[in-house]
């Protein structure tokens, strides 16, 4: 299955098709260099092109405009696998944030750390990101410099990204299996994981959380 594959409609709680959550991807503005640059994404994969060799920077290609193309994607895509599990990921089903490995703690680095359950948790996860996004001191637009502390933005927000996955897998395997979307959620994890160890943008801690999973893939 294509990673990025047109994948609208899904089995619900009753067993009948539905259209998947309220997933709405990020876009780029048309006739933008990271429009331009994904469309050279999707048509190396199409292609034909390996994963691992999809992620490296095209020759010529602007590093950081290729990294900010790649980790909007992952976001995207980790929202999509999410959205096939999101009515089965409840308060009460999952009242931490857990993975195999670890408990997460909500911070946005103003408060105390707070233990959300996975669907409150995962809600903040989404936002964050998206302000992160659509913050232009953070990923300018109209060809203005990156910042210093670009990259750093960057690896939080992979960090992120990667707990949701890790959830998923702990979580709620099994239903991803049933709906039959496992091998597109194993396809957009490993995206995640080459595009990561590509530009070193996973830190020791979040692959050991994860590296379980990554050498099944």
């Amino acid at each position: 299955m294509p990673l990025f594959g047109n994948l609208l409609s899904r089995v619900s709680k009753d067993g009948k098709e539905s259209i998947r959550g309220n997933y709405k991807p990020k876009k780029h503005p048309h006739g933008s260099s990271r429009y331009t640059l994904r469309k050279s994404l999707k048509s190396s994969l199409a292609g034909g092109t390996k994963l691992k060799d999809s992620v490296k920077c095209p020759d010529g290609e602007d590093e950081n405009e290729w990294i900010a193309v790649n980790t909007i994607e992952c976001f995207n895509t980790m929202n999509m696998c999410y959205s096939f599990i999101q009515s089965f990921c409840t308060d009460d089903s999952c009242p931490t944030m857990s993975s195999l490995k670890a408990t997460y703690l909500w911070t946005d680095g103003k408060g105390k750390p707070q233990e959300l359950s996975a669907p409150k948790y995962i809600d903040n996860v989404v936002n964050w990101i998206s302000e992160q996004i659509d913050n232009p001191e953070i990923f300018p637009v109209d060809d203005s410099p990156f910042p210093k502390n670009y990259k750093a933005s960057v690896i939080k927000i992979i960090s992120r990204i990667l707990r949701v996955y890790a959830h998923i897998y702990h979580g709620h395997w099994d239903k991803i299996k049933q709906l039959e979307v496992n091998q597109h959620t194993n396809t957009s994890l490993k995206h995640l994981q080459y595009f990561a160890e590509n530009f070193q943008l996973l830190g020791e801690k979040d692959y050991e959380t994860m590296k379980h999973v990554f050498v099944t893939l």
